[in-house]
């Protein structure tokens, strides 16, 4: 199933701010990160340490059938001051 995946901060600059990419039925974190590195090998360090947000919930191991998501988001960390 296609699944549109926001990107954000320096990721959103540099690849696009929203990306289209076929995942499986059921996707986790780690699934979602290892299809965006396999589409993106520039920025594959980047790319795995993201946050992943699943209809506006950071996830950590839960998984989710393609079908209940609506929004999937790529944070990348940041720092504050």
């Amino acid at each position: 199933m296609v699944k549109t995946i926001k990107l954000f901060a320096y990721l959103s600059e540099q690849v696009s701010p929203e990306v289209s990419l076929e995942l499986p039925e059921q996707i986790d974190k780690e699934i979602i990160l290892s299809a965006m590195s396999h589409a993106y090998p520039l920025f594959k360090g980047e790319i795995k340490t993201c946050n992943v947000a699943i209809n506006q919930q950071f996830v950590i191991d839960e998984s989710y059938f393609s079908h209940d998501v609506a929004e999937i988001a790529l944070i990348p960390p940041v720092s504050g001051g």
